[in-house]
């Protein structure tokens, strides 16, 4: 192996250390408020979302930049071999800026703040000047990303995702399961909780992911058997769609576990920086629901539970 990837793997390690962790995060959660919980983020990766003041949006968008940071600084590492990966890790917040301008298209004047994505931009630069719903979809269907088949801001958030997912699982082998389990509940919610049932566009968008078998079950445990065997771990234990909450926490620990175990890889490859990044992303996330948690005043609630 490179000396690219022995570099790229210490470094990831290194970071990975420095998360917050199922400990700290619930005692974010149970700070009297939000101010008290923020404060106990100074020191942190997340010390910029810390300010006095700061509103839980914005502090929950600063923990998402500080998770791209810490990509960009790893991808800066990797060997020129790995670049597709490290984009299609990126890409996750591409999506996000994508969604910020489509929203901001739709309603004149609404402003928007987007990620800075450096080397990690898909087509975000073209996509971004783009003055009018219809480009904007004319420049996604030139870019990686595809024609989304619909024009609203809804519509635009599931085919995105199942996009990047698909990014995902074609540079990446060891996330098919987080990837096919991810596009499942998206279905799942489609299906079984929207009153509309899932557009034509959307089967299309999730098809490669988990066929098409699904768009006729009636229920979780016709879905699950009508998925890919990859993803049917993510709907286990789930007996209606008011436990998809549940299975989406599920899948989040899960991702960390297995990102835990990728971290001790003993060669230096995608392996242990797959890990890293997992186990980074899981402890923002879970660092976005501690704050959402104090927010309330409520104490730790049963997300943290499930994560702990």
């Amino acid at each position: 192996m490179g000396a690219g990837w022995v570099a790229a793997t210490v470094r990831a390690k290194a970071m990975a250390r420095r998360r917050i962790g199922a400990g700290a995060a619930r005692r974010i959660a149970g700070s009297p408020n939000l101010s008290d919980a923020l404060g106990l983020l100074r020191g942190t990766a997340y010390t910029k979302a810390s300010a006095p003041g700061t509103s839980l949006p914005a502090a929950e968008r600063l923990v998402a930049a500080a998770e791209l940071w810490q990509l960009r600084v790893l991808a800066g590492w990797l060997p020129r071999s790995a670049v597709g990966l490290a984009r299609a890790l990126g890409a996750r917040y591409e999506r996000a800026n994508i969604e910020t301008h489509a929203r901001s298209l739709a309603e004149p004047g609404r402003s928007g703040q987007y990620y800075d994505l450096g080397s990690l931009a898909l087509s975000w630069p073209r996509i971004a000047v783009t003055t009018s719903p219809q480009a904007l979809r004319e420049a996604l269907a030139a870019s990686p990303w595809g024609d989304p088949g619909d024009g609203t801001v809804e519509a635009l958030h599931d085919v995105l995702a199942l996009r990047w997912l698909r990014m995902i699982a074609a540079e990446a082998a060891p996330t098919i399961e987080w990837v096919t389990g991810a596009a499942a509940l998206l279905v799942a919610k489609q299906l079984l909780v929207t009153t509309t049932g899932p557009a034509d566009w959307l089967v299309r968008a999730a098809a490669p992911l988990v066929g098409t078998n699904w768009v006729r079950a009636g229920s979780v445990s016709a879905l699950r058997e009508a998925i890919p065997v990859a993803g049917r771990w993510v709907l286990e234990g789930v007996d209606a769609p008011s436990g998809l909450w549940r299975a989406e926490t599920g899948l989040a620990v899960r991702i960390e576990s297995d990102g835990f175990r990728l971290l001790r890889h003993g060669t230096p490859d995608v392996e242990p920086f797959l890990g890293a990044i997992a186990v980074l992303a899981v402890d923002g996330w879970r660092v976005r629901v501690a704050l959402g948690d104090a927010a309330l005043g409520a104490g730790p609630g049963e997300v943290l539970d499930v994560l702990a």
